[in-house]
Order: structure tokens, then sequence, then C-alpha cells
């Protein structure tokens, strides 16, 4: 095969591959299939004839894709389907049938004109008309072999595209036309989970369904595919089985068949990219540990139903993760694991030893193909582990044969030990090779050629401990302040020599702890990426169109509380668009752009990390709001509550102001549960809206592992650490700058403007503390473009402090944490930002 032969078949193949994954929710992968295409066009190097037709009407099918709803998993199919024929015309050197050309040519046609063989032309019909025309194209099909293409996958991605609470009757008729047309081909236990969709949709249609009908039609159909997806496991096992039978009469005349010979060894994808490899196998590797710890906790805690969601979602999360990779052997087996793990949580298995086996000895085979993907390249073989088939069939005993674990492991239990055998004997003897290896570098006695990896090397990295990392970071915290106690003795400016060295480790700590401080701070970037995903798509879903802004993507913040706020931003923004964003027209009838927009935002501000999501939605109904908690019984109705108190009714558990309830939000769950994990983390959340306007949601989290810069002041016998970042001058006041506004409100003239003052002794209720403006010291406090003025009884110094959250801080709202001064007292750090409201 020529180079650019080859290079147009892998080219087509990975258009594909992208139409595989487009729905109508979701067509990014469009955009790159088109250009791909175009660009196999332009590389095409001989006249196509006839072909020509096909090729331009596949390029039809891609746009029609792009710009058009009508017919889509009917046209995607037949364009596909189209691809493909061209990559196979390329591959036999035009050797292929006239049929093979026709059929395509035809069914993509068919489907561009919506044709009456489209499923989605179904909708028209009646139920009777529906039960003929199945007939009628399952006996044209009979006659002439011709697969439609519709599948399972395109049932799920139709009913994605529906919306819970309000499916129309045509879209109910088209719902039962596919479910229809896919159980009469299906058999097995896929065909059984779409008849019983089926029974469910025909009681809809009867007018007597049950309200959750749409529901149960979505976790059949989730059936039909993982039981599909097991038979096409099974008749590839069961072909590979027949091939060395077959082969036998040869093989006795001539040379002996190997092993190797017998089983096609998977090859990683030439495409893939080496610089994910290590990242990739690094996440599965914590996934995998996390699910060993979990394991070894359900042997003591079997009904723990944490602990085995847990070990669940880590290989479902590799399955996925593999599967985007190309590496087929770790996804298929994950996913087998993965359905054994699902009869555990749904009951249906009780966790015993047996189960406890079967999962650790999965992992071990897992770990065994990471380590081949870890130092391979494209292209170089991924073979099955010894265990690998030995416990393929156990988890297929279990999941589809109904076989005990412990019964089916013990079938398999003296191939599995062999293997493991095998496996740990293969190991020992590439240890001692690796060793004289490197004996004989050493010695510089090597002749080997290069490196197979070199120049395409994964970066590596070491994943540290949270715990450890904690470790490190208090205890530079704590050689901070013991520098900083001997920094401070009287003896120091006595002796130029020892002040040197003094000052030549204080600039040598400092690098230290700004160092310690970047390793668990992670910039918001990616969080907020993802939701630029969750508003494109729900927005589409609600009819509604959204333009989602960030700003200060690169704010840092602790990893732990990205992972923590990441469940909270969703539900969120969830609201947002659920609750406070209108529809294009209701926008167009108050004058506002039909595309609405939610800013998300990242700042520090005040020691503190500011996250914020604003709209210019409806805004909240304040006197909806009140009722609704009244109705309820959460709050006494004849208490009088300020508007903020009003808003932040919606984080009360159970409370919903939504008239329905749909897969976005209103069930009133989960906005308590946002505010109790952002307390977790000692932050609050608070509400701000405006009728009509829009709604603002504030998220303060504090700046735990901050080792910052601060100013010590003395108000009273009290010692308080002011950042000096937010610090834009220190003064002291003359009689003629201080005056009061409307009587009470003290002001004091600062470069031409009036700011006012804000006494932190009456703030704290501190006695001793100095009263006369004049006779303090003003610190001038810039805030978001905001200034006010704070009297302290004097300023004690700079110095470099270890930021460490108290408990109490949820009850201090001016309070953002605490810490040890040079001379070993506590300091509390104060919170600009809260002051100045």
């Amino acid at each position: 095969m020529s180079d650019n032969k080859e290079h147009l078949t892998e080219e087509l193949g990975a258009i594909i591959r992208l139409m595989a994954d487009i729905w109508p929710a979701d067509r990014e992968n469009l955009p790159e299939a088109g250009a791909r295409f175009e660009q196999v066009i332009d590389n095409f190097d001989q006249n196509f004839g006839q072909m020509q037709k096909l090729i331009n009407l596949s390029w039809d099918g891609l746009k029609h894709l792009y710009e058009k709803d009508e017919y889509f998993m009917m046209v995607k199919a037949a364009t596909m389907q189209a691809v493909n024929t061209i990559r196979e015309y390329i591959v036999q050197d035009g050797d292929i049938k006239v049929e093979e050309f026709e059929k395509s040519y035809g069914e993509l046609e068919k489907s561009l004109l919506g044709g009456a063989e489209s499923a989605d032309t179904v909708i028209e019909l009646d139920d009777e008309e529906i039960k003929a025309h199945l007939e009628k194209a399952e006996a044209e099909k009979k006659a002439s072999g011709n697969q439609d293409g519709v599948t399972l996958d395109d049932l799920a991605s139709f009913i994605m595209t529906l919306n819970e609470d309000s499916v129309e009757d045509d879209e109910i008729k088209q719902l039962a036309a596919l479910i229809d047309h896919l159980a009469a081909k299906a058999d097995g236990e896929s065909a059984k989970a779409l008849n019983e969709a089926k029974e469910v949709i025909v009681k809809v249609a009867e007018g007597n369904g049950d309200d959750d009908w749409f529901t149960q039609v979505s976790d059949k159909t989730e059936q039909a595919i993982e039981a599909e997806s097991q038979e096409e496991w099974e008749e590839s096992q069961a072909s590979s089985e027949e091939k060395p039978a077959k082969a036998e009469p040869e093989v006795a005349k001539e040379e002996p068949v190997t092993e190797e010979a017998e089983t096609e060894v998977f090859h990683i994808p030439q495409d893939i990219e080496i610089s994910m490899v290590g990242e990739f196998v690094t996440e599965c590797s914590d996934l995998i540990q996390m699910a060993e710890g979990a394991l070894l906790d359900l042997e003591e805690r079997p009904d723990d139903e944490e602990l085995i969601n847990t070990v669940f979602r880590a290989f479902h999360t590799i399955k996925g993760t593999s599967a985007f990779m190309g590496l087929d052997p770790i996804s298929e087996f994950t996913h087998s694991v993965e359905t054994f793990l699902s009869m555990v949580r749904e009951g249906k298995l009780s966790f015993d030893r047996a189960c406890a086996d079967i999962s650790l000895e999965s992992i071990d085979i897992i770990n065994q193909m990471l380590a081949v993907v870890e130092q391979a390249q494209g292209g170089d073989p991924l073979p099955e582990p010894p265990a690998f088939a030995p416990m393929m069939k156990v988890l297929h005993a279990v999941s589809e044969e109904n076989v005990q674990p412990k019964d089916a492991f013990k079938q398999e239990a003296e191939n599995i030990a062999d293997a493991i055998a095998d496996a740990e004997e293969e190991a020992e003897l590439k240890a001692a090779s690796d060793a004289q290896e490197s004996a004989e570098k050493v010695n510089g006695e090597s002749t080997g050629g290069g490196d197979k990896s070199s120049g395409a090397e994964t970066e590596s990295s070491v994943r540290v401990s949270v715990n450890r990392l904690d470790r490190l970071i208090d205890m530079v915290g704590e050689l901070v302040i013991a520098h900083s106690v001997v920094a401070q003795d009287k003896a120091i400016p006595k002796d130029s020599e020892l002040q040197r060295k003094v000052n030549h480790a204080t600039k040598i700590i400092r690098e230290l702890q700004d160092t310690s401080l970047t390793l668990r701070m992670v910039p918001l970037k990616a969080t907020f990426h993802k939701m630029n995903r969750l508003v494109r798509d729900i927005s589409r879903k609600a009819g509604k169109n959204v333009k989602l802004i960030t700003v200060g993507e690169d704010t840092e913040i602790d990893r732990n509380m990205v992972d923590v706020i990441n469940e909270p931003l969703i539900h969120m923004l969830r609201n947002s668009l659920d609750h406070g964003i209108e529809t294009p027209e209701e926008r167009k009838k108050t004058d506002k752009d039909e595309v609405a927009e939610v800013v998300l935002s990242a700042s520090q501000e005040g020691g503190k990390v500011v996250i914020k999501i604003v709209d210019d939605g409806r805004g909240i109904n304040k006197d909806v709001i009140l009722n609704k908690a009244i109705e309820k019984g959460l709050i006494d109705p004849d208490k009088k509550l300020s508007d903020k108190e009003i808003y932040n009714l919606i984080f009360l558990p159970g409370f919903s102001s939504a008239e329905k309830v749909t897969d976005l939000s209103g069930r009133g769950v989960g906005m308590d549960v946002v505010r109790r994990s952002i307390e977790q983390l000692q932050g609050k959340v608070d509400v701000n809206s405006e009728l009509g306007k829009g709604t603002t949601i504030t998220i303060e989290l504090p700046f735990t592992l901050a080792i910052t810069d601060g100013m010590v002041v003395r108000v009273g016998q009290d010692r308080f650490i002011v950042p000096t970042i937010n610090i834009d001058m220190t003064f002291r006041a003359e009689n003629n700058d201080v005056f009061t506004v409307m009587g009470n409100s003290e002001q004091v003239s600062f470069r031409g403007h009036s700011v006012p003052v804000i006494r932190l002794h009456r703030l704290f209720e501190i006695k001793g503390a100095v009263e006369k403006l004049t006779e303090g010291t003003l610190l001038v406090i810039k805030n978001n473009n905001k200034r006010y003025a704070l009297l302290v009884d004097e300023v004690i110094g700079q110095q470099q402090l270890v930021g460490k959250s108290i408990n109490i801080m949820a009850k201090m709202d001016h309070i953002s944490g605490g810490a040890i001064m040079g001379d070993g007292r506590v300091g509390l750090i104060l919170d600009t930002a809260a002051l100045m409201e």
C-alpha cells in the first residue's frame, strides 16, 4: 500500500470514529470530521469516476448534519456507511461490487430526502401505519439483505434529544417505531429489554402509562445496549475459539502453530498521543489505588454502599479514559468488571471474599496492561496478560450465566494461578535481564541500539500524598516562624556578619516557601472550561441562548478545593440556566438581548478566593421565595427578614420555588448541599438579586495555605494582621481631615476624597483602645476600587505570616484566618473585603 493510500484510509477511518460520537445534542466533532474529509478529497491522486458521486454526496451528508436536525440519525448512519464504502474502495484498489456502491449511494440519497424508510418520517403515521410500515421494511430487508443502519446508540441519542416533561405525541410514535424496529432485529437479553420498553410505550400510547415511563424506557435502552455489548464479546470469543479447531487438519501436516499465531494481538493505535500516555497511566494508577483500598475496606464492611460506589466509579472512569485512548483490551476488560460490580451495587450479589478476590485479581490484570502501555509507542503490541482470558470467563459466568462468584472463580482458579505464576516468573527474568543491562551500561559494555522511545519520551511525574504536602507546607510555615523569631532578636543588628547571614537565610526561606506553596495550588482554568460544555448542553436542551463568559481563569486555589468546588458550581449554574435565564421570546418582550450572559469569575480579595456567578436573567422574586418558605413551614411567618436573608432561604434543605420538576433542577435538593460543601471548606456563599435584571451568587473560600506578607497592628491589647496587598497607605489624620456625614457616619479626607472610617475596637468590643482618630493610625484599605480607613492604635511592623484557618471563622465574618507571629503570639487575619460591607 502506497504512503498516500495508507494516509487516506487512516484519515477516513478517523472520520468514521469522529462521526460515531456525533449526536443531535453534541456536534463538536463535526467541524474536525468535515475538515479531514476536505483534506482527503484534496489528496486524491486518481479519477474516481462513479465513486466521485458518492464522495460528493458524503460531503452533502456532513453539511446536512452540521446545519440541520431533520432525519439526523438516519443521515448520520448513511454518511458513515458511505465514507466506509469510499475507504473500502481505496483499500481494494477500486475492486468492490457495484451493489455496495449503489447501496451506500441510495441509502444516503434517500436519508437526505427524508426517504420513506427513514425512522424519522414515521412520526407522521398512526399506530396501524407504523406497524404496516415496519412490516414492509422488514420484508424488504429480508428480501434484499439491506440494513438501514439504525442502532441502539441512535435510539439512545434520540431519547437524549427529548424533553422528559413535554414529549409530543409524534415523538412518542417515533420512539415506539424505533424501539419496535430494533426489538425485531435483536435477540437474547437485548431483545428482552427492548420488548419491555415497548410494553411501556404501548401503555403510554393507550393513555395509561406510568408517571416515570420516560425513565423506564431510558433504563431499558441502557440495559439493551449493555446486553448487546456482552453478546458481541461472546461472539468474538466464540469465533476465536473456533479458529484453532478449523486449522487442526492443516497443522498436522505442516509446522506446529504457535500460541501467538492462534491469538491476534492488539496493537496500540498509531496516532496515540504520546504526551498523554504518562498522564493517563498516572490517573489510572491513582484510581486503581483508590479502588484497591476501598475493596479491602469492603471485606470488613460489605454493606457499605459508598465503598462499592467508589470502586464502581474507579473502574467506570478507567473504562472511559482507556476507550478514549483507543486501548480496547483495557476498556473491554474494565467494562466486564464494571458489569460485575453493578450486580453488587444493585444488590443482586452479596460482596464476599470471592467478589473481593475477583476484583483484586482484575486490578492486577489492569496494572499489567498499564505497565506495557507506559513503555510503549503507537503501533506496539498490547498483549493480553496470561490471566486475562480466564478472568473474562469468570466475569462472564457471574454476570451472564448467574453462576455464583465463588463457584465461577473456583472453576478458573487453577488457570488464573498458573497465569499468575507464569507472569511472576517472567517478571523475575525481566528483572534479571534489566539488572544485567544496567551493569553493562555502567561498565561501558552496552552494544545495543538506542532506546526506541527516545525522542518521544513521556513527561514523568510523581503523585505525592496530599497529607505529605500538607506536612511539608506546615513544616515550611514553622520554619518561617522560627526564622522570624531569630530575625527579631535584638542581638542581630549589633553584629553585621550575623545580620548578613540572617538576610541570606531569609532569601532562601522566601524561595522555599514560594515553591512549597505552588505544590498544591492549581488554576481554575480546567474547572471553568468544563462549565463551558455544561452551559452549552443545558441551554440547548432548555431552548435558551446563553453565552458563558469566564474571568480570572488563572486564579489559583488549593487542589483539594478544586475537587470540592466543582459540584457546587455545576449545581448553581444549572439553577441559573433553569430558573434565572429566560427564553429568547421572554427576553425579547422585556427588551433584552435574546442571547443571555452568564459571567463566571474568580479573584483573590482580602486573603480569600472569591468566585462569582452573575447572570442577566429574570432575577429572584423575594416575595415568591418568602411565601414558599412560609408555605413549607421553613420559617416563622411573623419573623422579619432582610432581603439578603430572604435570598439565602434557597439554601434551606427541601426548599424549591420551581413549579415543576425538571431533569435540570426543581426537586428541592442540592442548594443546601452546595452551602454545606462550601462551609466544610470554611467558606460561605451569598445571593444577591434584582428582579428583572439578574442574580449574583458569591462564593468565598479561605486562602488556607497562604504564607503572606501582613502588617501587624495593635488595637488595645489585641493584635490583628492586615494583608499588605490591600493596604493603600498608612497615615495620621489632622483635626481638619475628620468630619461626619448626616451626624453619624465618620469620614476622613484622603487625597481629596472622603473615605469612611471603621473602628476595630467597636467592631470587636475591645477595651482600652484609642478613641480619637487623630491619636491613632489610619490604614487606607483598597478593595475592588473602593476605599475605607481602618483605625488602629499602632502599626507594629510588616511580617511574613503562615495563614491558618480557625474553627471560629464561620462565626466571625470579618476574620479570614489566624497566624502565629514572630514572638509566638496568635494574630487574627482581617478579612478586608468583609469589613467593607
